[in-house]
């Protein structure tokens, strides 16, 4: 089994393919996280959580590198990657933070970044690496030679 996991959330499909790709790249486990309801960008505004199906927690007990993807709205993260950080145990894991968001001066970024690394941190992990990248616009897919692109910009060790 592989040690390192991708946790995902995508709702149109940008950091679906992301994930897939980032996965080919350094031979990943990929966890989609799906919500019982769709979260909504209030929830992302006010940092609220989601409740997810199944346990996606349990996805990483054995892992040694995590990959946390998932875009950003409304400056913030999305509502299943709030659930799963409330509850995800970190410890003795390194950590990589990668967003999709559509703006390509990737605001706010920096700070959606630092509110995950703390919560990882919380719970015992260690971040090693954060990467914003450009997505679709809302609502829209960006395409997977557009994907690839982003992707392609960060160097796997």
């Amino acid at each position: 089994m592989s040690k390192n996991v991708i946790i995902f959330y995508s709702k149109d499909n940008n950091t679906r393919t992301g994930a897939k790709l980032v996965a080919e790249k350094i031979e990943a486990r990929i966890v989609e996280l799906i919500e019982v309801k769709k979260g909504n960008f209030i929830q992302a505004l006010v940092k609220k959580g989601s409740k997810l199906q199944g346990n996606p927690w349990s996805e990483i007990k054995d892992a040694e590198a995590v990959f946390l993807m998932f875009p950003i709205w409304a400056s913030n993260g999305v509502p299943a990657m709030n659930a799963f950080l409330d509850r995800a145990d970190f410890h003795d894991k390194i950590v990589t933070i990668i967003t999709f968001q559509q703006f390509e001066d990737l605001r706010n970024s920096d700070k959606v970044h630092a509110y995950v690394q703390k919560k990882v941190e919380e719970k015992g992990g260690k971040v090693i690496c954060k990467k914003a990248l450009v997505g679709g616009k809302m609502n829209h897919y960006a395409g997977e030679a557009a994907l690839k692109m982003e992707v392609d910009k960060i160097k796997f060790t």
